[in-house]
């Protein structure tokens, strides 16, 4: 039977599969990475009993390629069709999940970084509109040229594949904020906050990628337009990292009509003859190479593994690259206690985006024997971002939601600068737009409109994410756009805003800007009522014959956090007209 995790693209017709596994030893060499190459077979979804703790962990350390992803008692492994033998030889109960079909797309025509970006390169895409390494890098020339008073490219190294004259790429961030004097500066005494974010250090998580790409354009194009935006960079540095792994992003879009489930970088010397059925094993998970906790739970010691720690801490260039910048951009606020909290005080936010399971995660991740420091501000902080993505979102210490994994970025930002660090896993279980290649149409429909206003409240965080300093005391104006039919003298209908990152409790002058269409308003009863469940009366049913209501009202709510899901209440009390409420807006 299917599992309800998610829906098939494609059902194998497979029968009874034949049990024989992927070793964690290396095998016989594959093709070149850099060659679109033929794929072996199917690529498989398997889903294995494996409960939270030893069981989880016992998976992960074998080796086997364990997607961010559960469901209850259960994990899921990307593999082959002899992968199911393997975890049977292991000890596992495992049933086929699913098989993905191999999408349709070409390959890039450049296997590396061009000399100078052009055109050509800002409009190249694969795989239905994801934009190619050269294409990003082109696209933060054009934002640094075309928005100078914002915008500042920075290159802080190179790939693992360009130190060793293989082609490879630069390492590039975009700073964006409202210039002034030391601003973007590599100085951790800089004037600002900072809010980091960065995408694919895992390289198949296409998603990632296009999140980052449509967060600059967000932030370029709306200063001195959107009031929220221009408010943040007036006051914040932004910086973005659109591809943290370019190297292993390349593997994955030369792979043509067979893309390859690239993970790592491309750093093949420390294993030889590493390959898969359906993704390249050459190199070292980005993801588990630092020394916060190196080589501990959730980590491989088998260079051929998906999570291979690499041969030390910090082997890799790219790792390297990453942590010279954050020690760069943000002071030094914890003590090397695994219990130090950094003081309340301290600024800054890191994201790290990956795909897919819709999880909101914090330090420690490699272990849940201990919280962190500053656990309830960061666990504080994860719910109002599940809030604000909706439901099928969770939150916790990855150990607490998923499985331990030691040598993780986010746990090293924390550990060793003490500074705010999550890990969003973003992307369902289930439906048309899960896994690491959903259709390109999914970022617009589905992605970003969650995700930006996650990134938003985030960065405002940024000034003071522990409750410290002098945190922003008003709240931008939200709204909600969405129609509601308002019954003829029928049942009361609601609309929710959802207040996350604000500060203390509600105004006693919060405004509440109403717009409804109604033929006769005086019909309308109007309460606005709090995330606890109190009713704040704000229209009465009276005698005016007018159309619509295009009115602001106030409101004595200061009694009220501001946090939380607030509702317009709307009932029509009276036969004859009908109506529905267009918008409103709250502003605590």
């Amino acid at each position: 039977m299917k599992s309800t995790r998610r829906s098939l693209l494609t059902l194998a017709a497979a029968g009874v599969v034949g049990l024989a596994v992927v070793t964690a030893s290396p095998t016989t060499a594959g093709p070149a990475p850099e060659v679109a190459q033929a794929q072996a077979g199917p690529t498989y979804v398997y889903k294995v009993h494996a409960p939270l703790g030893k069981s989880a962990q016992d998976l992960l350390g074998r080796g086997f390629d364990v997607l961010e992803d559960r469901d209850g008692d259960h994990l899921f492994v990307l593999g082959g069709a002899t992968t199911g033998a393997d975890l049977a030889t292991a000890g596992f109960s495992a049933v086929i999940d699913e098989v993905l079909p191999a999408p349709e797309w070409q390959p890039p025509a450049k296997k590396s970084q061009s000399p100078t970006f052009d055109a050509a390169d800002v409009n190249e895409t694969y795989y239905g509109g994801y934009r190619t390494i050269n294409a990003h890098w082109s696209h933060l020339d054009l934002v640094g040229q075309n928005h100078p008073a914002l915008a500042t490219v920075v290159d802080y190294g190179d790939s693992w594949k360009k130190t060793q004259g293989a082609g490879g790429y630069d390492l590039r961030a975009v700073c964006i904020t409202k210039k002034n004097a030391g601003d973007c500066a590599l100085s951790p005494t800089a004037p600002k906050p900072r809010f980091f974010v960065m995408g694919q250090l895992h390289a198949r998580e296409l998603t990632t990628g296009d999140v980052a790409w449509k967060w600059i354009d967000h932030l370029t194009q709306g200063y001195g337009t959107d009031a929220e935006v221009t408010a943040l960079l007036d006051t914040t540095e932004v910086w973005v990292v659109p591809i943290a792994n370019p190297d292993g992003v390349n593997i994955v879009q030369q792979g043509g009509n067979s893309p390859r489930y690239q993970r790592k970088n491309a750093n093949d010397t420390h294993g030889s003859g590493c390959s898969g059925t359906s993704s390249s094993q050459i190199g070292v998970d980005l993801n588990r190479n630092t020394d916060s906790h190196w080589g501990g739970e959730g980590t491989s010691s088998s260079p051929c593994a998906q999570t291979y720690k690499g041969p030390s801490a910090n082997s890799e260039v790219e790792t390297r690259a990453l942590q010279a910048l954050w020690r760069n951009l943000y002071r030094d606020r914890r003590g090397t206690g695994v219990t130090d909290a950094a003081p309340a005080d301290t600024t800054g936010v890191v994201v790290s985006m990956h795909s897919y399971s819709n999880l909101v995660l914090f330090p420690w991740g490699w272990t849940t024997q201990y919280k962190a420091g500053n656990d309830a501000p960061l666990r504080a902080m994860a719910r109002d971002l599940v809030g604000l993505a909706g439901s099928g979102w969770q939150y916790g210490q990855p150990g607490e939601v998923l499985y331990n994994a030691a040598g993780a970025t986010d746990d090293w930002v924390y550990d060793d600068l003490g500074v705010a660090s999550f890990v969003w896993e973003i992307g369902p279980s289930s439906g048309t737009c899960s896994g690491f290649f959903p259709a390109y149409s999914c970022q617009a429909s589905t992605f970003w409109p969650k995700v930006k206003p996650m990134l938003m409240y985030a960065a405002k965080k940024a000034t003071s994410p522990y409750g410290g300093g002098n945190p922003p005391t008003d709240c931008a104006k939200a709204t909600n756009d969405a129609d509601v039919a308002i019954p003829d003298n029928g049942p009361a209908v609601t609309s929710t805003i959802t207040i996350a990152g604000c500060t203390g409790n509600a105004s006693s002058t919060s405004q509440v800007e109403v717009h409804a269409v109604h033929t006769y308003r005086g019909d309308l009863v109007l309460d606005l009522v709090a995330p606890d469940g109190t009713a704040y009366r704000l229209k009465s049913s009276n005698s005016d014959s007018g159309d619509n209501i295009d009115t602001t009202y106030t409101a004595n709510v200061s009694a009220e956090a501001r946090n939380g899901d607030w509702k317009l209440r709307v009932q029509d009390v009276y036969s004859a007209d009908t109506g529905y409420l267009n918008s409103w807006s709250l502003t605590l």
